[in-house]
């Protein structure tokens, strides 16, 4: 049964609780399930999830022996931008183009499937220290870049939590309905598998 909270705040020790089960984490040899999830939230409690995570990653896991790393989308988003000189080029176009048309310019400059799902990945592998990642900023990259999109090409091994501003649900035939900002997105598609942390 999913348990709900009137704050993200008021799930702090919930979520610490089933964050740190042994066998949500791998610790008996192998994951409870494929091992990602998502923690939807209320957009406008945006401030307090960023401070809930920082408080969960900094004082709860530890405390219990659990190592959290956290990854930006959209800082991997800027710094891939930055890096591969797109950044300038944006700006330049930037009020004379349409929306659509920087939408889909942004798609190609910084796709999920060639550039942040492989450099999340690389992120993963780069901490085998932690024990488990806290991925957000998919409100940030919203629109140009899909958090569906993400978490299917994800090919983690530990498990990783998609903080996500909006709603996670299941539509009537079973697939899952990402809704983020409040923007109703429809059926997402089922070629991947999430756990909505509070179903835990």
């Amino acid at each position: 049964m999913r348990r709900q909270f009137d704050h993200i705040s008021d799930a702090r020790q919930f979520i610490v609780d089933r964050l740190s089960d042994d066998a949500l984490l791998g610790r008996g040899g192998r994951l409870l399930r494929e091992g990602k999830y998502l923690l939807p939230y209320d957009p406008t409690q945006e401030d307090a999830a960023q401070d809930l995570m920082g408080a969960i990653v900094k004082v709860d896991l530890p405390a219990r022996g659990v190592r959290a790393h956290i990854i930006d989308l959209y800082q991997i988003v800027l710094d891939h931008l930055d890096a591969s000189g797109y950044w300038d080029a944006i700006c330049e176009v930037e009020g004379q183009i349409t929306r659509d048309e920087m939408i889909q310019m942004l798609q190609d400059a910084a796709s999920a499937e060639h550039v942040i799902a492989p450099k999340v990945n690389d992120e993963i592998e780069s901490h085998q220290d932690a024990h488990i990642f806290f991925v957000h900023g998919a409100g940030e990259i919203f629109p140009f870049v899909r958090t569906n999109k993400v978490i299917g090409l994800l090919s983690a091994r530990k498990p990783v939590v998609f903080w996500f501003p909006g709603s996670y649900d299941q539509a009537l035939d079973g697939s899952p309905t990402l809704n983020i900002l409040g923007i109703e997105q429809g059926n997402t598609g089922g070629h991947y598998r999430a756990t909505n942390v509070f179903d835990l």
